[in-house]
């Protein structure tokens, strides 16, 4: 079979279209199925538009079908006429299985818009398996027993939805394959497309997994996983198989999501940013999550040379550190950005969705008022949406202002957040009007070569000068930080009035922000 490779699109397009199943053209064939042979030959003779119905029962095969699984198909649909695959009463659902939990995968998909409902599907290798296939969804599937991982979104497979699954008992041959769920390949894999785009794993119940419950691999982008519920009890520790999610890609969005560690010591952080290969694992947006990890020594989130912006998390217990083995990982406070309903630091058709649902009583999610105030009014209306629209449809997008987190290490001196580097950052400082204040910065650059070690990472600062403190009392200085800059600090170098010198202590931080 040819590949196929898939456009990319936007994420936020990927994500709400990926949210409403395209509609079943008239031109519907319904095949109604009760036993293997006849689902063998349903999936061997699909075309664009089948309904193919499976009656309650077991579905087993123990021969091979194209890539080495007990059932397999290689049609198309497209997004006016998808194939279905689904059981007849979801109450009462078809089970698909291999006869081997170290062999074949059980149900492999190759082709776009196919929609897999309420099966159960298991007892191989490997549950269900998309290879070239975008626009795909598979919901309300119950995966499980499986030696390896559960569902795999492979082989350029992009633009697909997993929503409402329960996932569980994945890694009971190899542990350090068993994931929940698999996006994309890793670095080295031959024989497949890296190209698992814009996928998204929504409402998932995922639990007894051997190695993560989402892995997202290198080479992809857009992944978001949201609103799903995480079982750590059961991960292995091997093949570095610790924690939730395992954050490989780029611009990926984790959100919403609900771990339970439930005191497995093998499991180190809540999520791990990892980079296999240079500017991968990048840009991640990690909020609205809530993890209860047992242990005040795990991570909330890891990843070294990672970049991933953190906000408005719920951890337990609350000294588990966020980012605090992370270089490049920004703790984020607010978000500052015009149209950015959802503060999330992305204007996109969400901020609509998310304004339009608030004004109607819909939903009770976040909503930055600042930011959805695009008439400063003084209130989130319909005016706003309107002008919300318009601000899309013209592309003029601003950047965000990041207003971030740090800590007074003594009198005078402040220690910001990781994941400044390559920002214009701005402090804002209070102190006695009219006197004068000298403030510097200073961070650890591990690009420069210290000339007395000769070994690479210095320590510099650099003085703003001295300058007379207005009578509002609030003083800003910005900075340009270099890209791989961390341990940003501010330090009061100098203060005093007509009278002589004052007490440092004096000075107080207000915020940070990054640009």
């Amino acid at each position: 079979m040819k590949r196929r490779i898939c456009a990319a699109a936007l994420l936020t397009a990927a994500v709400l279209s990926a949210g409403a199943p395209a509609p079943v053209s008239a031109g519907t064939r319904e095949v109604l199925v009760t036993d293997t042979a006849g689902l063998t030959a349903a999936l061997a003779d699909a075309r664009a538009g089948d309904e193919i119905i499976l009656r309650e029962g077991t579905y087993e095969n123990d021969k091979w079908q194209g890539k080495w699984a007990a059932f397999f198909a290689d049609a198309a649909g497209t997004a006016e006429a998808p194939i279905i695959l689904r059981s007849e009463d979801p109450e009462h659902p078809a089970t698909i299985c291999g006869t081997d939990q170290s062999n074949k995968v059980a149900l492999s998909i190759m082709g776009d818009y196919w929609r897999i409902e309420n099966l159960r599907v298991g007892e191989a290798q490997k549950g269900i398996v998309l290879d070239q296939s975008c626009y795909s969804i598979i919901s309300g599937c119950e995966v499980f027993n499986t030696g390896s991982e559960g569902i795999h979104l492979r082989d350029n497979s992009a633009h697909c939805l997993v929503e409402n699954c329960a996932v569980h008992d994945t890694g009971t041959v190899t542990p350090k394959y068993g994931e929940g769920i698999y996006i994309g390949s890793a670095i080295g894999t031959e024989g497949y497309g890296f190209a698992c785009h814009y996928n998204t794993v929504r409402s998932c119940n995922i639990y007894r997994v051997a190695a993560e419950c989402v892995d997202i691999k290198e080479f992809t982008y857009g992944t978001v996983i949201e609103d799903c519920t995480f079982d750590g009890s059961c991960i292995s520790g091997e093949n570095g198989a610790n924690s939730f999610i395992e954050i490989k890609g780029n611009d990926c969005i984790i959100r919403r999501n609900t771990g339970h560690r439930n005191g497995c010591e093998k499991q180190l952080y809540g999520f791990d940013l990892y980079c296999p290969e240079p500017e991968w694992g990048q840009n991640a947006r990690i909020y609205e999550n809530s993890l209860f990890l047992d242990d005040a020594s795990v991570d909330f989130v890891s990843g070294w040379k990672c970049s991933a912006q953190v906000f408005r998390n719920t951890v337990d217990p609350p000294e588990c550190a966020i980012g605090s083995n992370g270089n490049r990982i920004m703790d984020v406070q607010g978000i500052t950005l015009s149209g950015d309903a959802d503060e999330n630091g992305l204007c996109n058709a969400e901020d609509i969705l998310t304004l339009q649902d608030r004004i109607h009583g819909k939903t009770d999610r976040h909503l930055s008022s600042r930011n959805a105030d695009l008439n400063s009014d003084g209130m989130t209306d319909v005016f706003d949406l309107a002008l919300l629209k318009r601000l899309l449809l013209s592309g003029e997008m601003q950047k965000p202002d990041y207003t971030v987190s740090f800590q007074k290490e003594e009198a005078g001196k402040w220690r910001a957040c990781n994941g400044l580097g390559s920002h214009t950052v701005t402090f804002t400082v209070q102190a006695e009007p009219g006197a004068e204040l000298e403030l510097s910065w200073g961070v650890w650059d591990p690009a420069v070569v210290n000339t007395e070690t000769g070994k690479a990472g210095k320590w510099t600062s650099f003085s703003f000068g001295y300058q007379t403190v207005p009578e509002s009392g609030i003083v800003q200085v910005s900075a340009d930080l270099p890209e791989d800059a961390t341990r940003l600090a501010l330090e009061v170098w100098g203060y005093r009035n007509s009278s002589g010198s004052l007490d440092e202590d004096g000075v107080v931080l207000r915020t940070i922000t990054a640009r």
